[in-house]
């Protein structure tokens, strides 16, 4: 089992360095034969001896291989940093390098201090209110959002039957990939993706030829309405970015839109119990200085209680979200 100094070093340096190549797109400019550092400086225009210097770091974590010539070429782990890999992580690498997710997360002594989210006091407002004005931010982050829906994508459509829905309001929906992969296996399904109007403006996954007739694209802010009559309203890895309070403003609106024979599905992921490994509650972690939380099935249970919902069941997948179902009560 490893020790505390195993967990501390160098945990800080790999993410960074990871972040730095993708910002670069080391890996997209080596192609299948090996390159040198100088090469590859050249090509991303940047200082050599400093480039060496991380691809050299991060070839002890197989993050790309140094031949004995001095040339650096791809390895399975490396080339998911390339834009266009199938398994691509490169939105999230530039994520979660990126100085709104760093800033804050440097900051957690405070945030734990005061109880205050780290973000808000370091630039004045939430992260979401931000990215309205620093649209560099927001779409550094829409595109890790994007990633991760593809990433579990198979895994929900794999535990859950959407086509028995005819029309899915994809609340906070992002750019559509969820809700294109759920329109494109549920043939008769109509769709609704609903987000901030400059987010839903790249939405272009729902503009396939198979899906485009059967889906609308509305621009709003959730926490004033959504759009009504559907019959399934999904919120996915929405509500545990935000507190309880908002996220009980979100439910309400919900609440008054769904159909009385409607379901509302959170795909989150849920906090396994006390003692067992799990990614989430270092997510949970960050979200001290960004203002959200990961919660627990009763957490959720009870949340879903306050915002109209009763908790029906938590549908599994093969993947780090849960589904949980829930009806208008």
């Amino acid at each position: 089992m490893p020790g505390v100094m195993d967990l501390i070093w160098p945990g800080a340096f790999v993410v960074q360095s990871i972040h730095v190549v993708a910002r670069l797109g080391i890996a997209d400019v080596l192609g299948p034969e090996p390159r040198t550092a100088d090469e590859l400086a050249e090509a991303a225009q940047v200082d050599a001896p400093s480039l060496k210097r991380i691809l050299r770091a991060l070839t002890t974590l197989g993050v790309f291989a140094e031949d004995t010539d001095g040339r650096f070429r791809h390895t399975d782990m490396s080339q998911t940093l390339r834009a266009g890999h199938p398994e691509s992580v490169r939105a999230w690498a530039l994520m979660l390098g990126a100085h709104f997710v760093w800033r804050p997360l440097g900051d957690l002594y405070e945030s734990v201090r005061t109880g205050t989210p780290g973000f808000r006091r370091l630039y004045g407002e939430r992260f979401f209110e931000w990215s309205k004005t620093h649209p560099e931010d927001g779409a550094v982050f829409n595109a890790a959002m994007t990633s991760g829906s593809a990433q579990r994508l198979p895994a929900i459509l794999a535990a859950f039957d959407f086509s028995r829905f005819e029309r899915i309001i994809d609340v906070g929906g992002g750019h559509g990939a969820l809700l294109a992969g759920i329109l494109a296996v549920s043939q008769k399904t109509r769709g609704v993706l609903y987000d901030l109007p400059n987010v839903v403006s790249d939405a272009e996954a729902l503009r396939a030829p198979d899906i485009v007739e059967r889906c609308e694209i509305v621009g709003g802010d959730f926490f004033e309405s959504v759009p009504p009559d559907g019959d399934a309203y999904i919120l996915s890895r929405v509500i545990h970015d935000w507190d309880d309070n908002a996220a009980l403003k979100i439910l309400g609106q919900c609440r008054r839109a769904i159909r009385s024979d409607g379901q509302l599905l959170l795909i989150e992921g849920v906090s396994k119990p006390p003692n067992e490994p799990d990614p989430n509650k270092f997510l949970d972690v960050w979200f001290i200085g960004g203002g959200g939380r990961e919660r627990t099935e009763a957490e959720y249970r009870a949340l879903l209680r306050s915002g109209g919902f009763a908790l029906e069941r938590v549908v599994p997948t093969d993947g780090p979200s849960a589904i949980l179902e829930s009806r208008p009560v």
